[in-house]
């Protein structure tokens, strides 16, 4: 995965600090401080493992106080099935078991130089000290099973993203509004275009600048893959140091794209004109006068 990232910035403007730049670098993410995992061994049956060693169980921290299992859940889809989930609501912690080693290494790979933030909430994750998750039937884990079951029925094809909402995922716009701030270097739209690729098929982006910012509307197929998007990219630097992404959703739930060019493109659509200079900039104005519903 992370591998297929590294390479999405141009030029020789590449620092250590921008995105993805030191994506699966010196082997395991091990944190500082010792793991938080004691307090909690009663709910595992699972092997016990030192701190550090790579397992198929992740220990997250540092989640806000509201935080619901669908959004746990979704920081381990990019990166293969979820296979359990453990919530400790009162720490603010989760317990998130991958379905193969491997994917939990990349995962936690990634997101050792990738912090994603949720509500503006930085998360933090290790691998946990036991092997696998056994859980009981308490409320907390039926809600968690519920969650679980319907991700994998939708990543299965037996369930529409629609049937998902009720546990919180799915439910919010597929199209993303993304301000880009201290722009010291152009960005142009198919670097967004291979940026946000990497979280989904991309189907739509118009790029504009309104109150002296670039902005760019980026519309996915699906809720669920925006979600996954923003968890990861909010925050990231395109460039060392500057080019910053600040992601929300927009209230919009598709783009009308007339042109194929620099300023906005169609990848469903390759037959559309690139359109002469005017008509092109009359369309940009339009769409950033439709940010007013954004």
């Amino acid at each position: 995965f992370c591998s297929s990232v590294h390479d999405i910035t141009v030029g020789t403007k590449r620092g250590s600090d921008e995105l993805f730049s030191s994506c699966i670098s010196n082997g395991p993410y091990i944190m500082s401080s010792g793991a938080a995992n004691g307090n909690d061994s009663k709910k595992f049956k699972g092997d016990i493992r030192s701190p550090g060693i790579p397992s198929r169980v992740i220990h997250v921290r540092k989640l806000p106080n509201d935080i619901n299992e669908a959004e746990v859940i979704s920081l381990g889809l990019p990166f293969g099935k979820v296979t359990n989930l453990l919530m400790l609501k009162g720490k603010n912690q989760a317990f998130l078991e991958m379905n193969t080693e491997e994917s939990a290494q990349t995962m936690v790979s990634y997101y050792s130089s990738v912090t994603p933030v949720i509500r503006n909430h930085p998360i933090y994750m290790q691998y946990s000290n036991h092997k696998e998750l056994k859980t009981d039937n308490s409320p907390n884990q039926v809600r968690a099973q519920a969650a679980l079951q319907a991700v994998n029925a939708v990543q299965t094809g037996s369930m529409s993203l629609s049937t998902v909402d009720g546990a919180g995922m799915g439910s919010q716009s597929p199209v993303l509004r993304v301000i880009v701030e201290n722009l010291f270097y152009p960005v142009t739209l198919d670097v967004l275009h291979q940026i946000f690729s990497k979280f989904g098929t991309v189907l739509k982006i118009i790029t504009f600048t309104k109150n002296n910012q670039f902005q760019a509307l980026v519309q996915y197929s699906d809720g669920m893959t925006s979600q996954h998007a923003k968890l990861s990219l909010d925050g990231q630097n395109i460039y060392n140091a500057c080019c910053t992404l600040r992601i929300s959703f927009s209230k919009l739930t598709s783009l009308n794209v007339k042109y194929n060019n620099d300023k906005s493109r169609d990848y469903t659509r390759p037959d559309l004109p690139t359109g002469d200079s005017h008509p092109a900039l009359n369309a940009q104005t339009m769409a950033a006068a439709a940010l007013s519903k954004t």
